[in-house]
This record gives structure tokens, sequence and C-alpha cells, in this order.
């Protein structure tokens, strides 16, 4: 095989669109390459086999565009290992796209699973899911993005049905705008020990229809180690952080939240040993956040004019609800515009040292409180 080929030499007379292109093109080379241009293809670019590439000359540059609005415009095999794709658009636009017509789609077949996939500069837009992945073991995305998609952003879905396999997908500095559903969705179902992900870093959300980040397991299949690393969440339809995960050991620092419709984190009673760092959480619908798990610590970060919407009770910077517990230390949590009602609500379960809860609507701190509590600024 030679080292690399271009699609555009695989195109012969008569053909519709460039669907075959693409198939000549990797029974010749490992690495198909793509020029600044729009190709149209009616069935999913595939990879044959492990070890191929596809690239393209830039997000806004090159675009690869389907015209079946119920298949994706790529699909990934099963079991097809060390993939690399850079520099182009995935999308559907011209067409109305409906389940299955997603950007890049892990086939959902034998192991429903695949790793080393290396993944740089690709955009999915104008989708039904713009990234719609199985289990992995390790895969990078870097500078990828999803917006305008009908559904989900990034849907990353681990399911013990085919095999009890990790989600361990590492974004760095993803973009996941103006979608449907969730930003980034990570989901599992089956029965399993637990499925372990990888992490979200420098990452962005902005006006997605549901959450920014939301992460659901089951009881038969927890995930663990949610990790999320700097970044910027807003303006979602739901919560900037919801964490459903009947699992442990989140790691949550997301840098800035603000303008989420909902709280700017929920942690639900299916989460423990949640581990909350640094971030500004400002002006969101409701609580900055709300923790309903046990063993929450919240180190750092401000709490600034949360409850935009006025929800009576919802109104905070932090609310430690009835399962609860924890501890929050060096917080600053204040009403910094009038609509944050109380800076924080505790329990009996909830260690408050060393913050400043100054200056809310109806006062510092209201509910029980650890008797240790000490060396807070009411």
């Amino acid at each position: 095989m030679t080292n690399y080929v271009f699609a555009d030499d695989y195109r012969l007379p008569g053909d519709p669109d460039d669907t075959l292109s693409f198939q000549r093109a990797f029974a010749a080379s490992n690495e198909v390459r793509m020029l600044a241009k729009v190709y149209t293809v009616s069935a999913p670019v595939q990879f044959p086999r492990g070890g191929t590439a596809l690239k393209g000359c830039g997000i806004g540059v090159t675009f690869l565009r389907s015209t079946n609005p119920s298949q994706p415009v790529i699909l990934i095999p099963a079991a097809t290992d060390y993939v690399t794709m850079m520099d182009f658009t995935a999308d559907h636009r011209g067409v109305t796209p409906l389940a299955g017509g997603d950007g890049i789609q892990l086939q959902k077949s034998l192991q429903y699973s695949w790793d080393n996939g290396v993944i740089t500069n690709v955009r999915c837009a104008y989708n039904h899911i713009g990234w719609n992945l199985g289990m992995t073991a390790y895969t990078t995305l870097v500078n990828c993005g999803a917006n305008n998609n009908v559904s989900h952003g990034f849907r990353f879905t681990a399911d013990a049905n085919f095999f009890p396999n990790p989600v361990q997908y590492y974004l760095t500095k993803c973009a996941s705008l103006l979608n449907g559903g969730d930003g980034y969705r990570y989901a599992s179902f089956g029965t399993a020990g637990a499925t372990s992900v990888g992490a979200l870093e420098n990452c962005v959300t902005y006006k997605n229809g549901g959450n920014g980040v939301g992460a659901y397991g089951s009881q038969s299949n927890p995930i663990a180690s949610i990790r999320i690393d700097g970044g910027f969440y807003g303006e979602d339809g739901g919560h900037g952080i919801y964490l459903d995960t009947w699992g442990a050991q989140h790691l949550i620092k997301p840098g800035f939240i603000e303008l989420s419709t909902e709280c700017g984190v929920y942690l639900s009673d299916h989460n423990r040993q949640v581990q909350v760092g640094p971030t500004i959480f400002v002006n969101n619908g409701l609580d900055g956040i709300l923790v309903n798990c046990p063993d929450t610590t919240i180190t750092g970060g401000q709490f600034i004019a949360n409850g935009r919407r006025k929800v009576t009770g919802r109104s905070n910077g932090i609310y430690y609800f009835e399962s609860g517990s924890g501890v929050v230390t060096g917080v600053r949590s204040r009403a910094g515009g009038g609509q944050q009602d109380w800076g924080i609500v505790t329990n009996a379960e909830v260690l408050v040292v060393g913050n400043d809860f100054r200056d809310n609507n109806l006062g510092a701190q209201t509910g029980n409180i650890n008797a240790a509590s000490t060396g807070n600024r009411f």
C-alpha cells in the first residue's frame, strides 16, 4: 500500500457522490486525505481495519457531508483500534437527521469497544447525535467540537451487555454548543463492577438544551471517577454539571459555571466521595451547587448571585440537602447582586471551616451545622 492517497483520485465517472471514492481509497492505503471542499456521501464512511487515518485541511475547510438522514457520516466498526481522524467537519446539512443519523458513531456490535483512537480538530455539526461512541480503554479527543446537533453533542455509552469495558475518553479543549440534549453525556447499562471514565480538561459548553455535562449510572453498573478539570460551562438548559452515577471518587473543578437554568452543579443521592475544587459559580437559575450525597468536600471557589429564577428555598450559594454530608472550606459565598438568599444551607453532617458567607439576602447560613465548625465570617 502507498503511504497516503487522496479520496478525489478514486472518484470515477458515473459515481453519484463520493461514497465509493472513500471505499476505494481505503482499499489502496491506510491513510486517506481530503482537500478543502465538501465531500458528499449517501452511506457511512467506514474504517476497514485498524491503523487507518482520515485527514482533511481544517474544521471549517473540509466538510464530510451525509445525505442519508438515518445513517452516520462516519461509522467506526467495533474492535477497530488505532484510528486517527483530524481536520474536518462531519455534518448532515441539507437534510433533517433522524435517529442513527449521527456525526461519528461506533458500531454497536461485538464488544461495542475500540481503543487508542486519536482525534484532533474534528467537529460534528447538524447531526442527530454529534459523537455517539461506546467503550474504550483509551482514546483522546483534542480541540474537537459538537454543535447544533438534534440530540446530544458527545455521548459516551458503556453497555456491559456487550462486554464490561470502561469509557476512558480523554477530552482536551473540546466544545459542545447549542445541542438539543446534553453537551457531554455519560451513561452505563447492564451489569458490571463499575465503569470508569476518562476526563474533561479545559472543555466548554454553551446553551445546550439539557445539562452541560450529565452522567447517568445504574445500581448494577455504576460510573466511577468522573474527572472535570477547568473550562467554561455556560447557559445550559438544565444543570451545568449533573451527576447521578451510583459511583464514587469524582473530581469536579470546572473553573467557571454561569447562567445554567437549574443548578451550577447537582449531585444526586446516587453519588459518594466527591471532591469539588475551586470554581466560580455565578448567576445560575437555582443553587450554585446542590449536594445530596455523602462525603462531598468543597474546597475554595466563589458562589455569587445564584438563584436567578428566584425559586423559594432554591436560591442559595451552597445547599447540602437531606442526604448530603462533607466539608466546606475556603469558600466565598455572597449575594453580589441581591438574588442569592443564603450563603450556605447545611445539616449537622457538614463541617464548615474558614469561609465567608456575608452579605446574602436572608443570611449567611441556615440549618444545623457540625459543632466543630469554626473560623467562618457570617
